[in-house]
């Protein structure tokens, strides 16, 4: 690992991968973590719950990706290479005290990162070296805070308390990764959660404390299956997967009528047809809910169910709908605690306020709800960066002194409940 953050920043950034084939920086995130010396490593199966790894790439693809990683390992990463993404680290001080855990998602987005002389990673020769990927939304530099906080811990643990746990989650884009961790335990038994993200509109040098505004939000695939026929010769013959997939999209965008809060459905990806002059055998939707609460998702999510089936049914088709990704909503907002770390922080000359809003979804949401079912309590922050472009634009980039901003968040928190 480098000394440095942001050149440790920057080597993430140029080996950028996305959910769920994050091989090299997986690997390269438990060579880092044994280089530091952390007391505990786990990864591959043992950190997931299969049966909620929403949205795997295909086995063919996954295998094609592997068969490109040559890195110099001296542990086993067949789990890795199989999509068994991410890694959980342990650092025991031996000394009764809270279990406190801190979350760093890794992944990046598939986005061809600008060439362009203006942007700094092209210009400084850190751009993603994977052509169709880039890390366009900050991930890079959540996982060097996370291994930066690592070494701070192993560093002082001499001086602390208590049990720390760092999770480095895969698949962040899609809301696809962090159920099947917290759905395998990795967030059992935390008295407290920390997590954060940079930029989401914040001004740079300023630290939200106590994030709001997640939306609830699920991930769903629409397959339409018809039957084939020549559209001129004998169309009668034919079962239209486009009309089904037509009239469900026209359908499904009506249904965001809600008094009780924020809702949004986008079917953002219609695939279907293959020729002109045949009628289309099958259609694939890909769409999304979002919901202010958890209650308006689910309503969302119910009546998507209801117009696909109405579709099909007009149009004498089977059908088949898949979630691929999920977030639920923040089920409780600890105010007090809120407060208590942003009345801390700014008396340590941080510039904090409180409650700003994700106004999005993010799957850290289901680490914050487990703790805080669990009994502990739990704090999102937004880390306040000048950006050079919005988040999942190809000439993202942030300013890379939040990245030590950040990791001295982290740190005091950890002092403070020492």
């Amino acid at each position: 690992m480098e000394k440095d953050i942001r050149l440790t920043r920057r080597f993430y950034h140029s080996i950028a991968e996305p959910g769920f084939l994050e091989f090299r920086t997986t690997i390269n995130i438990i060579k880092n973590l044994k280089e530091i010396g952390v007391d505990e490593i786990r990864f591959g199966k043992e950190i997931h719950s299969q049966a909620y790894m929403y949205g795997r790439p295909s086995p063919k693809q996954t295998k094609a990706y592997a068969v490109t990683i040559d890195e110099d390992v001296d542990f086993d990463i067949s789990e890795i290479l199989e999509g068994y993404t991410g890694a959980v680290a342990k650092i025991y001080t031996n000394k009764p005290g809270p279990n406190i855990g801190f979350r760093f998602d890794i992944d990046a987005l598939t986005i061809r990162e600008s060439k362009e002389e203006s942007h700094r990673p092209a210009k400084e020769g850190f751009r993603s070296r994977n052509d169709k990927t880039c890390h366009a939304c900050g991930h890079d530099g959540h996982l060097s805070i996370g291994l930066f906080l690592g070494k701070w811990l192993v560093d002082n643990k001499e001086n602390l308390k208590g049990t720390y746990t760092l999770i480095f989650q895969p698949a962040e884009e899609g809301l696809r990764g962090a159920r099947s961790l917290t759905e395998a335990g990795v967030a059992d038994n935390l008295d407290y959660l920390f997590a954060g993200h940079l930029g989401m509109g914040v001004e740079d040098g300023k630290i939200c404390v106590g994030t709001g505004g997640f939306l609830s939000s699920t991930k769903l695939d629409i397959t339409f299956k018809g039957h084939a026929s020549h559209a001129g010769a004998l169309p009668e013959e034919g079962k239209n997967a486009n009309l089904a997939a037509a009239t469900a999209t026209l359908n499904l965008h009506t249904l965001t009528q809600f008094s009780t809060g924020m809702a949004r459905v986008n079917v953002g990806v219609i695939r279907a047809g293959s020729t002109r002059n045949s009628v289309s055998d099958r259609a694939i939707l890909e769409m999304e809910t979002r919901g202010e609460t958890e209650a308006i998702n689910q309503t969302l999510v119910k009546r998507t169910y209801e117009i696909v089936e109405g579709a099909a049914k007009a149009f004498d088709l089977a059908y088949e709908i898949k979630t691929v990704g999920s977030a639920p909503a923040l089920l409780k907002i600890e105010s007090e605690f809120y407060k208590e770390i942003n009345d801390m922080l700014g008396k340590r000359g941080y510039k904090t306020f409180l409650n700003g809003k994700f106004k999005a979804s993010e799957d850290v949401v289901y680490f914050i709800n487990k703790v805080e079912e669990n009994g502990g309590k739990a704090v999102h922050f937004i880390f306040g960066s000048k950006l050079a472009a919005g988040h999942h634009k190809d000439s993202f980039d942030f300013n890379e002194d939040t990245l030590e901003e950040a990791l001295g968040v982290f740190k005091e928190v950890i002092r403070y409940l020492n």
